[in-house]
């Protein structure tokens, strides 16, 4: 369908600039005898596209080589009437709402993105077809990590970020893989997808992810049941010390569901807490053999690490700001973690893996591999609470 521009538009646009002239007139313009209005002059050839401009530069001073969804722009050239079809990112505008006058054309910048990212608009009349260069970025995939690291094989991850919906994992263009195998992917939105863990998928594996990005190809990693970074292993060779009323057991997964057995020992929290109430549990054995920050030849920083943990709470017992749970190593400065910045966690029987900074609660450093090292728990309630949440995985990793 061919759209036009009324006479009155044409008159108006020369007086007020093609922004102002986006609102219609109502003004009847009488034209001498042999006049052709420029919307309804014949083509000489095929389209030729010179420049593209934003629709409120109308004195075309500052022409642009990339737009944004929804943004209305000129398109400035030659033989740009009886138009056919116009497409930015091989996505078409809606021809109804493109507006031409033989050596412009006004169009809407699609909405909707494509995964073929060529970066052209192509323009199209009966006497031809034009491309031209024009960038639409494209949003980054971002990969921000599993909702359980330990998940275990053979079952579905859920992986978090964003965009995920824009980069067509379904359909093969992008991937995620381990060694050489593809993972099936499913319910995949704007912020999260999931992925199947095959069978017999060994721990301490890396899911490994592919993707373009404007012509770019871009990686990344997520580790798949990291137990090689566990801090302290199944409990076995932990000096544990509690205080305070604080019950406290380690537990296999009998007390758990079977859908969330995360195949690993934990830490049970239980019982009723008075607000205020002051308990402490410490952790205490020697340091794992890892990279670690402060006395290795890694040269990193506090800031690039993170304490990595598996958390799991009963759904009638969620954890808040009011839980009051603390970290910190070698008697320094304590952290007080609040569960998801105040909105608090209810993990309703599942594990979750969460990441908390590691700066903080290291004032006084983490020790070298094989020297003595405690983590210090400390569980104080802001208010009465009934307790029944796990801890599990305690460990230090380089924060991607």
């Amino acid at each position: 369908m061919i759209s036009k521009i009324h006479h009155s538009f044409i008159v108006f646009s020369l007086c007020c600039g093609i922004a102002a002239a986006l609102t219609a007139c109502d003004d009847i313009v009488n034209y001498s005898d042999g006049y052709t209005p420029a919307e309804q002059q014949a083509n000489a050839g095929a389209p030729v596209i010179k420049a593209v401009y934003d629709v409120a530069d109308t004195a075309f001073a500052t022409p642009i080589t990339q737009g944004t969804l929804g943004q209305t722009v000129v398109l400035v050239g030659q033989n740009l009437n009886q138009v056919q079809s116009v497409s930015f990112n091989t996505v078409a505008c809606d021809i109804k709402n493109v507006y031409t006058l033989a050596t412009r054309a006004i169009v809407q910048i699609p909405s909707k993105l494509s995964t073929e990212q060529v970066n052209k608009i192509e323009y199209t009349t009966p006497q031809g077809t034009c491309n031209y260069d024009f960038l639409i970025p494209f949003p980054d995939l971002i990969i921000s990590g599993l909702a359980c690291e330990f998940t275990n094989a053979g079952d579905s991850a859920t992986v978090y970020g964003k965009n995920f919906d824009l980069y067509d994992f379904e359909g093969g263009v992008s991937t995620i893989k381990i060694g050489s195998s593809t993972l099936g992917v499913g319910s995949v939105t704007s912020e999260s997808m999931k992925v199947l863990i095959p069978e017999g998928t060994p721990e301490n594996t890396d899911l490994q992810f592919s993707w373009q990005t404007n012509g770019t190809a871009h990686t990344a990693t997520l580790p798949f049941r990291p137990s090689q970074y566990l801090l302290f292993g199944d409990f076995t060779d932990v000096s544990m010390s509690m205080d305070g009323s604080v019950q406290m057991a380690i537990e296999t997964d009998d007390g758990i569901g079977a859908s969330a057995w995360l195949n690993q020992k934990n830490m049970h929290f239980s019982g009723h807490y008075s607000a205020w109430a002051w308990n402490t549990i410490d952790l205490s054995c020697n340091m794992i053999d890892a990279t670690v920050p402060d006395g290795s030849s890694s040269g990193s920083s506090l800031d690039d690490y993170v304490l990595k943990m598996e958390v799991l709470t009963n759904a009638n017992f969620p954890l808040t700001e009011q839980t009051g749970l603390q970290f910190c190593f070698n008697w320094g400065d304590s952290y007080s973690w609040n569960p998801a910045n105040g909105l608090g966690i209810n993990t309703r029987g599942q594990w979750q893996t969460v990441t908390l900074p590691l700066a903080p609660m290291a004032t006084k450093g983490i020790s070298e591999p094989y020297k003595w090292q405690t983590l210090r728990i400390i569980f104080q309630p802001h208010a009465d609470y009934d307790a029944d949440f796990r801890l599990a995985n305690f460990r230090i990793v380089k924060n991607k």
